[in-house]
């Protein structure tokens, strides 16, 4: 499963910022056990406050866990999200039902016990979940079938999200059934009562269990690893804490919004990253769609779709744009002499030449067809057109690519090129087309001419009547 945070491995960064939050964790942990059960003043607006970062945090990570599992149909990430969802819907029932948020006894009936009763079942059924998780994982390491993909993600999702809210209704409802962990504000039974040890020994066992079987080789791995790192601390904090509303029961809830955050964290980071690759990966695409597969250069349609906006934006500023159409001289003659292997590298010669004649940043070129070439100027007038079309000749002249004919009145023959140039000016601003036509009317003249040599398109002189054409002028033969 390439490109999911499945497989994204841990770097030495990654392991250095993950040891270093635990480090974290671990020095607030030590340093607010001698004070824990020291009272606080109490803030009603925490609970509330603490809840709903638990539930949102929590509920986001559920459904982006779930949305890599519909794309990558992995079994362990519709597992994990199911924990997630599990605690979600703990936090908010024991959020309704805390005494003194929403009434004095809590909401839906709850009795004194209800709440302290959600949190054993939370932080009991999370790690729980975990492990139930990495042995999914074990269990299904390839992807599901495409047929039992929703109905698996709806059992490994949906499983645990209703197993919560059958434990919260146990606790609503049976809590006169259930032991006594809490007086008045007081959490000393918690403490020395079975849930409570239970539930600290769970979160160590899933920490520990993670630890040695994944080695927390991928970045889910080993942000899980903190996450649980967290939830333990939280557990043991709350523990000693002893009482609601003391240092320690208030820096046990922060650690809980740390425990449910890290993975959302990592997720984000994730789908950060694989924007990051997949805008990467576009850009190389179009790169490779707008090149032509032979010479590198930029092919036809990349001309088509660029040409118009530079001439556009040209006319626009005022400012003059030049076009030169280049063909290779007598190229079908050289196909049939030497055959079409030695016509490509021919042509990737040429294209060469082209590019590494071009010295500013808005000029290119492009293959236009077969052995044409177009050449677009921004910027660039009449004559420093014309300037730069003889050096595009002169430099394929120098590529001395053997013609044909090696030997015409004593003279070695080389390949050579014919060059059409027209601009177009701010005071005569002219569509794409129709400038296009010129520098092809122009190319026409200097292969009637006799190839290799470079024409300029201009308008006629103002003395010629009106039925006189447009003609090719400053024609040079090399």
């Amino acid at each position: 499963m390439k490109s999911s945070i499945m497989s994204l491995a841990v770097s030495r960064h990654h392991r250095i910022a993950a040891y270093g939050v635990s480090g974290l964790i671990l020095c607030v942990i030590l340093a607010i056990l001698p004070v824990a059960g020291v009272a606080a003043p109490r803030v009603a607006a925490f609970l509330p406050l603490f809840a709903m970062a638990v539930f949102i945090t929590e509920g986001l990570t559920a459904y982006l866990l779930w949305t890599q599992f519909m794309i990558t149909r992995g079994a362990f990430l519709a597992a994990l999200a199911g924990a997630y969802a599990y605690t979600s819907v703990a936090v908010a029932i024991q959020l309704m039902v805390f005494p003194g948020v929403f009434s004095p006894g809590g909401l839906l009936g709850a009795g004194p016990q209800s709440a302290v009763w959600i949190w054993a079942f939370w932080h009991g059924g999370s790690p729980i979940l975990i492990l139930v998780a990495l042995y999914v994982r074990r269990r299904f390491p390839n992807p599901l079938p495409r047929a039992r993909l929703r109905l698996a993600g709806l059992a490994l999702m949906g499983g645990p999200a209703c197993l919560s809210l059958l434990v919260c209704m146990l606790a609503i409802r049976g809590a006169a059934a259930l032991p006594q962990l809490v007086d008045a504000q007081s959490y000393q039974r918690l403490q020395h009562s079975p849930p409570g040890i239970s539930v600290a020994v769970l979160s160590a066992v899933a920490l520990l269990y993670l630890v040695i079987t994944t080695r927390l080789r991928t970045l889910l791995e080993l942000w899980l690893g903190v996450a649980l790192f967290a939830g333990l601390g939280d557990v043991l904090v709350t523990l000693v804490a002893n009482s609601r509303y003391s240092v320690g029961w208030y820096v046990a809830r922060l650690e809980s919004v740390l425990a449910s955050s890290t993975v959302l964290g990592v997720l984000i980071w994730e789908i950060s990253h694989l924007y990051r690759e997949l805008h990467a990966a576009n850009a190389r695409l179009a790169e490779h769609a707008s090149r032509d597969g032979l010479t590198s250069i930029f092919n036809r349609r990349y001309f088509e779709e660029r040409y118009p906006l530079a001439l556009g934006q040209a006319n626009a500023a005022q400012r003059a744009l030049s076009i030169l159409m280049v063909d290779i001289d007598h190229f079908k003659r050289f196909n049939d002499t030497f055959g079409h292997l030695h016509g490509d590298e021919c042509l990737v010669a040429v294209a060469g030449a082209l590019q590494a004649g071009l010295r500013r940043s808005g000029d290119f070129v492009a293959r236009f067809g077969g052995e044409e070439f177009v050449v677009v100027l921004p910027d660039c007038d009449r004559e420093m057109a014309t300037r730069l079309a003889d050096m595009l000749h002169t430099a394929v002249a120098r590529l001395e690519v053997a013609a044909p004919c090696n030997e015409v009145g004593g003279v070695n023959v080389c390949v050579s090129v014919s060059i059409g140039a027209a601009t177009s000016t701010p005071a005569e601003p002219i569509p794409a087309a129709e400038l296009l036509a010129h520098a092809d009317a122009a190319l026409y003249r200097a292969k009637e001419a006799g190839r290799n040599r470079v024409t300029a398109w201009h308008t006629a002189p103002l003395a010629r009547t009106d039925d006189a054409p447009a003609s090719p002028a400053s024609v040079h033969a090399h």
